[in-house]
Order: C-alpha cells, then structure tokens, then sequence
C-alpha cells in the first residue's frame, strides 16, 4: 500500500537515487519545488522542471551503465523517464516502480491510501526505511550477497544502490536474487 497522503520528507528516495559511476557513488536527485513541500501530501509534490535534471540523470545512467551485462535490453524502457516531462514526482516515482515490476515479472498489487495512515497495523512501515539519514546511522557490515558491479574491480561492491543498478547487471535475474537476501 502507497500512502498517497503523506507529507514529503528530505534526504529520502522519493527524489534521489544512488547509483554505481566509475567514480564510485553518484547520486541522482530530481529536484522538487519548495513552496509549503513539507506542508501538502506527496503526491501532490511537484518536480522543478527548470533545470537540466532529465539529461544529466539519463548521460549519468548511460556513462555508469552502457558497459553492463543488461542495459541494452532496458534501455528504450528508462530513456523515456528522462525525455517525458512529468510534473508530479509522485507520477514519476509510480511510473517508474511499475516499470521495475513489470521488468522483474513481480506480480504485485498495489493499492493506494485515501488519507495519511498514521499506523499500519499488521503491515511493515517501509515510508522511511530508505532514509539517507538512517542508512547513515546504522552499522554497515559487508553484505554477503553480491552480484557483478560494472566498476567493481575498481572501488569493490556497493551496496544498498538504486534498483537499476541490480537491473543492469543481473537483468531478469534480479528478483532471484532479491529473493535470497536476507531479511
């Protein structure tokens, strides 16, 4: 279940990503208006569309990624992201997670709230579980899990990136491996 009504919180993946450039840990952030941003539900949070974000994020994608074992085959699918012009970043982030299903081949219902949820009752509250600021806090011990990274033999394996960077690695054996990570 999406909460459609919560309000937007800084430093969170709702408009950043991090994903593996030869440089090490490149982050993506599409920038948002700021006018009443902590005050209005998020998805009615609207993109600043008067920057460049859309082609610096997609040459970022193309120059991290072109070298990986699985972009040719998902390329045409994610370049659109990055030449429609979206309003909404929560159109953008809705689009873009049905995409990431749709690739894996996950067969998952979702369902949207009709106003804020202040508890979840019997469900798991993942709303700030990708908190930068709460990656930050906790202890980072080396995963066991591990797939081939396109500059891994440069700066070793990165953890905890963007979905695309499993995606254009492993291709549609991501969700085999998101299945064996542990909990």
């Amino acid at each position: 279940m999406i909460d459609r009504h919560e309000h937007f919180v800084k430093q969170t993946h709702r408009n950043r990503a991090l994903i593996y450039g030869a440089n090490g840990i490149l982050p993506l952030i599409i920038p948002v208006q700021h006018a009443d941003l902590f005050n209005i539900p998020v998805h009615e949070v609207q993109i600043a569309n008067d920057t460049d974000w859309q082609k610096i994020h997609w040459r970022s994608l193309v120059s991290a990624y072109r070298n990986s074992a699985y972009f040719d085959f998902f390329e045409d699918d994610f370049r659109v992201f990055y030449q429609r012009k979206f309003t909404s970043l929560y159109e953008f982030d809705l689009e873009l997670l049905k995409l990431i299903l749709r690739i894996l081949q996950a067969e998952v219902d979702i369902s949207y709230t009709a106003s804020y949820q202040h508890t979840t009752d019997d469900k798991i509250d993942l709303r700030y579980a990708f908190s930068e600021k709460e990656q930050k806090r906790k202890t980072k011990k080396p995963s066991e899990m591990r797939y081939r990274q396109v500059f891994s033999a440069k700066h070793g394996f990165i953890p905890d990136l963007s979905a695309v960077d499993l995606l254009f690695n492993e291709g549609i054996k991501s969700l085999d491996y998101l299945s064996r990570v542990p909990q």
